[in-house]
Formats: C-alpha cells, sequence, structure tokens
C-alpha cells in the first residue's frame, strides 16, 4: 500500500471526474501550483498508481450491447489461466477483464452488435479454452451510471455519467479519434491530430462533436486498487416487485454511499449489482446489510465476488 497526501487523494478523485482536465485545471481543485501538479502526475504514474487514463466511450450509441460474462474455470494452472485472460484481454470485442475470487474466476464483457456475433465470440472463446470452463453465467447490461470516488475524500458519490441513444452518424475520422484516446485521454488535440494524419482544427472539431453528441461521455482513469489499500467488489442481487421508482430509489441510495462506484442493471442471472471499493469487508459488508435493510421487499437473495485484479478497461477495444 502507498501512503497518499490530502493533495495526492484529491487529485486523483478529480481525475477520476475528468482526466482530460488540464493540470491548470487541476491545480484550482487542488490548489495547488501547476508545477506542483505536473510532478504529482508523473511520480502517481511512475508508481503506477494511475495505471491509464481512459475515455468513457457511448458504444450503445454505436450499435453495440454490453453483455456482462462470468466464467468459473477448472482443470487450469497459473500458466493457464494466464493463457486464458492474455486471450481475453487481445480480443477486439471485449471491453473489460478481471480476475476474481469466489466462485467466479473471471469477470468480464463484451461488446456485440446482435445476439449472433455475441454466440460467434463465445464459441471462439469456448472452441480455445472450452475444457477449462465449468460454468458460465452471461447477462445484457441495460444501464451503469457511474459515480464518483467519494471514498478518497471522505465526500458523498455523486452521478458522473450515463449512457443514452445518439443518431449520430460515425465517420472514419470519428472512430480513428475514439481509438486514439480510448487509453489515453489526456492526449492533446496536437498529438491527435498527428496520429490521424489531419489538421489539428478538424481534430478539435471532431471531439467537440462526439462530446456534444454523448459518443464521449467523460474521462477518467484506470488505477492500481492494490496500491491504494482498496478492494473492488461485485455484488449481485436478484430482485423482484421493481418499479422505476424503487429503482430511483436504490439509485440515490448508491449516490449517497461514497464506496459504491457503478449500478449495473441486467437482464439475465442477476438483475443488478452494486460495485464497491472499500478498505475492509467490515465496510463492505455494512453496505450491504444497509441495501438489503432498505429494499427488503425487492431483495430476493445476492452473491458476492472480489475483483482481484483489473486486466483490461477500453471502452473502444475495437480494431
Amino acid at each position: 500500500m502507498t501512503n497518499l497526501t490530502l493533495k495526492d487523494k484529491k487529485l486523483i478523485y478529480w481525475l477520476d471526474q475528468n482526466s482530460r482536465a488540464t493540470n491548470k485545471e487541476l491545480a484550482k481543485r487542488v490548489s495547488l501550483s501547476e508545477q506542483a501538479i505536473g510532478y504529482k502526475l508523473k511520480t502517481l504514474e511512475e508508481k503506477d498508481i494511475i495505471k491509464k487514463y481512459v475515455t468513457f466511450i457511448n458504444t450503445l450509441a454505436l450499435g453495440y450491447n454490453h453483455y456482462k460474462i462470468l466464467l468459473r474455470l477448472q482443470n487450469t494452472n497459473l500458466a493457464k489461466e494466464r493463457d486464458i485472460i492474455n486471450s481475453l484481454v487481445k480480443h477486439n470485442n471485449i471491453r473489460w477483464v478481471a480476475s476474481c475470487s469466489g466462485r467466479w474466476d473471471i469477470n468480464l464483457s463484451i461488446l456485440a452488435k446482435t445476439p449472433q456475433q455475441l454466440t460467434d465470440i463465445y464459441r471462439e472463446i469456448e472452441s480455445k479454452f472450452g475444457n477449462h470452463i465449468a460454468e458460465k453465467q452471461i447477462s445484457l447490461l441495460v444501464r451503469s451510471p457511474g459515480f464518483t470516488r467519494g471514498h478518497l475524500i471522505e465526500q458523498k458519490s455523486k452521478k458522473t455519467f450515463v449512457y443514452n441513444p445518439t443518431n449520430y452518424k460515425m465517420k472514419e475520422i470519428d472512430k480513428r479519434i475514439l481509438k486514439s484516446i480510448s487509453q489515453d485521454a489526456r492526449k492533446n488535440v496536437v498529438d491527435i491530430a498527428r496520429d490521424l494524419k489531419t489538421t489539428v482544427d478538424k481534430a478539435r472539431y471532431s471531439m467537440k462533436k462526439l462530446v456534444e453528441e454523448n459518443i464521449i461521455s467523460g474521462y477518467t482513469i484506470q488505477l492500481d486498487l492494490n496500491k491504494l489499500g482498496l478492494s473492488r467488489y461485485s455484488v449481485f442481487f436478484s430482485l423482484h416487485k421493481m418499479t422505476p421508482q424503487r429503482e430511483e430509489e436504490m439509485m440515490e441510495f448508491a449516490k449517497s454511499h461514497k464506496n459504491i462506484i457503478f449500478m449495473p442493471t441486467v437482464i439475465g442471472s442477476y438483475d443488478m449489482s452494486l460495485e464497491i471499493e472499500t478498505q475492509s469487508y467490515e465496510e463492505l459488508e455494512e453496505t450491504i446489510k444497509k441495501f438489503r435493510e432498505l429494499f427488503a421487499d425487492n431483495v430476493k437473495g445476492f452473491e458476492v465476488i472480489l475483483n482481484t485484479k483489473e486486466h483490461k478497461y477500453d471502452f473502444f477495444p475495437f480494431e
């Protein structure tokens, strides 16, 4: 675990909300000089606390459905599990991969335009590693609002982004921009233009349109949570007797708890999950207990997994 100052935590907190913010903007938020911000960013990067600056991309608007998949493995050793994970990380339709502990061994997300494409992608995985997959669960993501990491500076969370459909017609330059910044949200527009072999004005205009049309939903960071003394849990809930009002009340619950960072709603083997970052299991248990007490009429059951390591976090994995 790395000891961080309050200024470090504030910097991470604001980068989590907008990792494309300039050093000048961050300096104002954190009450430091621009030079000090630059130094802190470099230090956090060198210590691998900040792993990447990630762009939130609204793939729903690009025609992709988002499928959450859990895998329980069998007949594996460390080398084989590493082989499976590396293969998943390299796949152009997989946007998130994490190792986990509990009933499941791998937690991943697949982007596919049709159920048939999802079937083809999963069959491709199964053809390589079917002998090592004991069980799978597949769910369709409906929505997944994100919340600020209020636990970093001891304040309540607030909603940061949500995906919405749009009728925007993507151009080739748009796709190339998304690829250029999906894993480097702080890349400046001059470098983006150079990557795309276009003018700065064209690159800047295209980025502005992508933001206006909610194709780019925001900018965040990928952190090494272990170095912050944090663990990330996925708590899967089976629900019933749900209404739009009840779902909104659950949203308010998530916003009021500083350790909840996502609240995905799905159709599948479970109905909703809380993605929670905590320093202790006791803190996790307390959050679950409060949720179950408040929504006792709706919760039929739940399951907890610990996401031990994040291997891929890319909202635009396509080539």
